[in-house]
């Protein structure tokens, strides 16, 4: 987890302590907040994220049963940012679990797109229409070696699924010949 540090608190009274991290994970403001009442219903332990209308929104909270009886009663000898940081680490981490940027989208340049328009063509027909199941998605997936698309400066374009990553074929985007150690089970279909 990156995070860049903006602001921290804590503090310790007889009937309560607390403590506040505010960091920035992934361009978002957050704010990790636990505070140790007396009671449970004074207490809590909470990652809130800043709007953009400049509102904190919680993202993810801890139960008190899982951290409060492990805690100190409130003393003004208690330091607060010991006692209660690692709770307000583990509040960030799943904080930034959250906001995680998900997996980039591959984007098909032109060429690959009219590539597979070809693929279609040239297997089904050139006026082929063909949808694939998910259930065929899955199999394929799961059989072969993983989907290699190679552009080649001539203009052409290789698919294909017969090699393992390390052949050198691939690693040379098919400049190279493979090394015919790209050994694969035939799939049965059921």
């Amino acid at each position: 987890m990156t995070t860049t540090e903006h602001d921290q608190d804590a503090g310790a009274t007889s009937t309560r302590y607390h403590y506040t991290r505010v960091v920035e994970i992934a361009g978002r403001t957050v704010r990790a907040r636990v505070e140790r009442g007396v009671y449970l219903n004074d207490s809590g332990a909470v990652a809130e994220v800043l709007t953009d209308q400049a509102k904190w929104s919680s993202l993810a909270a801890d139960t008190l049963n899982n951290w409060w009886h492990d805690t100190p009663p409130p003393s003004p000898d208690v330091h607060a940012a010991a006692v209660l940081g690692p709770l307000a680490e583990r509040l960030l981490h799943r904080a930034a679990e959250i906001l995680a940027a998900p997996p980039p989208t591959v984007t098909l340049s032109p060429h690959v797109y009219r590539a597979v328009s070809a693929l279609l063509a040239t297997s089904s027909g050139f006026n082929a229409e063909c949808r694939i199941d998910p259930d065929d998605i899955a199999w394929a997936a799961n059989h072969g070696g993983a989907l290699h698309i190679f552009e080649h400066p001539d203009g052409g374009v290789s698919f294909t699924k017969a090699h393992r990553d390390e052949c050198p074929f691939v690693a040379s985007k098919g400049a190279q010949d493979c090394d015919d150690e790209c050994y694969f089970d035939l799939p049965h279909r059921a």
